[in-house]
C-alpha cells in the first residue's frame, strides 16, 4: 500500500466530475485518447483501470462515418497528396464564383 501512496497524485475535480489523469501515468498505462477506463468503487476509494482494448482498430473513416463505412470498403485509401490536390481544386472553384 505504501508503494501505491508513493505514486498517488493529487487532482482536481472539475464541474463535470472531470479528473485529469497525469501524461506520465496515461504513458505508463498506454492510455490514449477515446481509451475507456473503469471506475471501480473500492473500501478504501476509487480504482481507475484501463480497460482492454478493442482487436484491429477501425479507419478514421469508418469510425467517424459509421454508415458511410461501407461504400469505402474496397476502395484504395486516399493519400495526403490527393486530399490536397481536391482541396486545392475546389478552392479554386469555389474561389472563381
Amino acid at each position: 500500500m505504501s508503494a501505491t501512496l508513493k505514486e498517488a497524485v493529487k487532482r482536481k475535480v472539475f464541474p463535470k466530475g472531470q479528473i485529469v489523469i497525469p501524461v506520465a501515468l496515461r504513458k505508463k498505462y498506454s492510455i490514449e485518447i477515446g481509451d475507456h477506463v473503469g471506475v471501480i468503487p473500492q473500501a478504501n476509494g476509487i480504482l481507475l483501470k484501463p480497460m482492454p482494448k478493442k482487436e484491429g482498430k477501425q479507419s478514421l473513416t469508418d469510425s467517424l462515418f459509421g454508415i458511410f463505412g461501407k461504400y469505402t470498403k474496397g476502395k484504395p485509401k486516399l493519400k495526403k497528396a490527393d486530399v490536397n490536390k481536391a482541396t486545392k481544386a475546389e478552392f479554386i472553384e469555389a474561389w472563381k464564383r
